[in-house]
């Protein structure tokens, strides 16, 4: 790529803290990152989907295996969380103790995965360790490597699933370990095969791999997925499982000690939880008592409990970071990308920074991208991709950085885990007349002290109506109690839109207008907590149908130096 080229691609126009500046403009010497600190930026990964195992054909070599580390190479990511094993019971590697993935087939049901098997087992048999090649390639870019397990199992039967490849024996065999039927309400959406971790067999199995992936291999810690299929056992025993769960983890914790001191390798817990507080007693978690007794490093707090959950930037880290003050433990945000959009199905790399951001602002220690396959723009990634990493580690950077953020609205699983308290779901919302409907967003950035300095560019509240009918219906928007006014407005009709037929519909949708308010700074939003109050005041009556709040949007642009545009020209 030649020098104009590279002007060109957006990460090389991102924000960079003049020297000798923090990004306030204070005057202090910007942070540097100790490379022996714990990791800040998290990627987790399936091992599967990106690289070697579903996208090469075999033969393969380490090189082609070692591609997911490799790309992490000076991208700003500090640790690949790798699904090592997962939620069937196999692994990716040749474990001592578990099923490598397609043991178990005598005859394959699935193309793509018996590739996966087939360069799996050509690796191995050309003297290659698959998991270790991946511990040595991350090592060498200096990034660490996590391997990551479920700790629900789920079940299958040898009639459906044997074929399949990715159900060990001790899933298939099993069926006496399965939650089954549960009365509770709750339990509506939740999977019945999902293993019982009330049973020895269950704890003493995961407890054995677990081992296997500290000990045997240089390994920097592992992250246990404790968000997947929750509870682990029928609501009615959730009071029994706690204490067993609370004794596995020291047990847990004793394994990795070991590991340490032979390996002389700092051997980290990570647990991916609930962010909210109140649903850790829901599910059996003693997280208080995990962190007086040292079992754990770091938390991967949640707030979307599947992918098809989606974006959420304002998941609420107080009572988290306050718990753990003091404690040696770390608290992370793992954050899902999927937008379900018409025109992007990934977050923008301005909707990832307004999350990193706002989990910043609240005292977090670092930040994940948790999908199990993170390819916005298809894989191998674009530079937009490193664009939107490079920053993530750097709270000053990302101060300055442009942002989008978004009300949470649109959840497409929400049977799964609607119990779980702490979720901030506010839209869509159908409105009579006179009717208010209130949101609220969080906002990371300090526009009064970039406005002084003239780094502003644009601040834009989009409020985004379904059915409105503007020369007729009227509504009336107030943000932090005051109201916006129309001077400030400009309307956008998408009452009908056409649009290229390449998309996955062929107009816009849904119908009606957006409300776009070209906000003064000064004003407005303020850092932190801001209020949004949309009042209908008036509605066509001759229209059936209800007009409907849907989504909630505020992008912030900045300019790189007061009266410094990027492209001063344009001919």
């Amino acid at each position: 790529m030649n020098r104009r080229q590279f002007l060109q691609t957006p990460a090389a126009r991102l924000p960079a803290a003049p020297a000798g500046l923090t990004a306030s403009g204070s005057g202090a010497t910007p942070e540097r990152r100790d490379p022996s600190a714990p990791p800040r930026v998290f990627l987790f990964n399936d091992g599967r989907h990106v690289g070697g195992l579903d996208s090469f054909e075999p033969p393969i070599t380490p090189e082609d295996h070692g591609t997911i580390a490799d790309q992490l190479a000076g991208s700003g990511v500090d640790a690949l969380v790798l699904f090592a094993a997962g939620a069937h019971g196999t692994v990716l590697y040749p474990s001592r103790v578990a099923d490598l993935w397609g043991d178990t087939v005598q005859r394959w049901d699935h193309y793509v995965w018996a590739r996966t098997a087939r360069v799996l087992r050509q690796l191995i048999a050309d003297g290659h360790d698959p998991l270790k090649l991946l511990c040595d390639r991350c090592h060498h870019h200096g990034i660490r490597m996590i391997p990551s397990t479920w700790i629900s199992l789920h079940s299958g039967n040898r009639q459906t699933h044997q074929n399949l490849g990715r159900w060990s024996a001790f899933t298939l065999d099993n069926p006496q370990f399965q939650v089954g039927e549960d009365p509770d309400p709750r339990a509506a959406g939740l999977l019945k095969t999902r293993f019982s971790f009330l049973h020895a067999e269950v704890r003493e199995e995961r407890l054995r791999l677990l081992s296997e992936m500290l000990s045997d291999y240089e390994t920097d810690g592992v992250e246990l997925n404790l968000t997947s299929a929750m509870p682990y056992c029928r609501f009615s025993d959730v009071d029994r499982l706690a204490p067993l769960l609370t004794q596995w983890l020291r047990d847990l914790r004793r394994v990795a000690d070991r590991a340490r001191d032979l390996q002389r390798r700092p051997k980290p817990i990570y647990l991916r939880i609930p962010a909210h507080p109140d649903a850790w007693k829901l599910v059996g978690y003693e997280v208080g008592l995990w962190l007086s007794e040292k079992l754990v490093d770091g938390l991967f707090c949640e707030s979307s409990f599947t992918e098809e959950e989606g974006v959420d930037q304002d998941v609420d880290l107080a009572p988290v970071v306050a718990l753990t003050r003091g404690t040696r433990c770390r608290v992370y945000y793992a954050f899902h990308t999927n937008l379900y959009r018409q025109f992007a199905r990934s977050a923008t790399p301005a909707m990832i920074w307004a999350a990193a951001a706002n989990a910043y602002a609240q005292g977090a220690d670092g930040f994940a991208i948790a999908d199990h396959v993170w390819a916005p723009n298809g894989w191998p990634w674009t530079s937009r991709e490193y664009e939107a990493l490079r920053l993530l580690g750097h709270p000053e950077l990302l101060a300055q950085a442009d942002k989008h953020f978004l009300v949470r609205s649109d959840i497409r699983d929400e049977a799964t885990a609607g119990w779980l308290p702490g979720r901030n779901i506010q839209l869509p919302k159908e409105l009579n007349p006179g009717e208010s409907h209130r949101v609220t967003f969080r906002v990371a950035d300090d526009l009064q002290q970039w406005r002084r300095l003239g780094r502003v560019e644009s601040v834009v509240l989009r409020v985004r109506f379904r059915d409105i009918l503007p020369n007729y219906d009227r509504v009336e928007v107030h943000l932090n109690e005051q109201k916006l006014p129309d001077s400030i407005l400009r309307k956008v009709d998408m009452t009908y839109r056409l649009v290229d037929q390449q998309s996955s519909t062929h107009s816009i949708t849904p119908y009606g207008y957006a409300y776009d308010f070209h906000l003064d700074p000064a004003r407005y939003p303020r850092r932190g907590r801001n209020r949004l109050r949309v009042k209908l005041l008036r509605r066509d009556p001759d229209i059936a149908g209800r007009l409907a709040l849907v989504r909630v949007d505020c992008r912030i642009q900045y300019r790189r130096h007061r009266h410094f545009e990027d492209q001063p020209i344009e001919y």
